[in-house]
């Protein structure tokens, strides 16, 4: 911004001292906080009030917000009282992640937390094309004889 002063008309929350990197990492610490004190005001407005956060897919999240997710998860941690009460799922596809994967560094950093987090790793294995079948006739009221076509569809896509 100093060096090219039109700069700030085109972004007026530019601040001309501070470089576009440190204002970034302002803004993330912020988001941060923000969504852990949102948590801890959610849980301190009952005694009795329990919450789970749930995250699909991680094995497609980038590095960036698998920091955000576990910066949040040790604010939580050090609520003190109330974290007990708050529990955390993240999902993902074993077999799309390896050593090297930002996952597999960012569940290794929230295991070493050992003081202040717990982590349970739990593997599941494939649903069989039956299993499909079964969860297919449950949901839509229908014989097997008319979701078998179905379950072989999704049972191919999803092993």
């Amino acid at each position: 911004v100093d060096f090219l002063p039109s700069l700030r008309s085109l972004f007026p929350g530019l601040d001309g001292d501070k470089s576009i990197k440190v204002q970034a990492e302002e803004n993330a610490f912020r988001l941060i906080y923000s969504i852990s004190k949102i948590i801890e005001a959610l849980l301190e407005s009952s005694s009795d009030r329990l919450m789970m956060i749930c995250c699909d897919d991680l094995q497609w999240a980038d590095k960036t917000s698998l920091a955000l997710i576990v910066e949040i998860l040790v604010n939580v941690a050090s609520f003190g009282r109330v974290s007990p009460r708050c529990l955390f799922v993240g999902l993902f596809r074993h077999d799309e992640i390896d050593d090297n994967h930002p996952f597999s560094v960012q569940y290794t950093y929230l295991q070493m937390m050992t003081e202040k987090i717990s982590t349970t790793k739990i593997e599941l294995s494939s649903l069989s094309k039956e299993d499909i079948g079964d969860v297919l006739m449950a949901e839509l009221g229908l014989p097997r004889r008319y979701v078998a076509p179905l379950a072989d569809v999704v049972h191919k896509k999803t092993s």
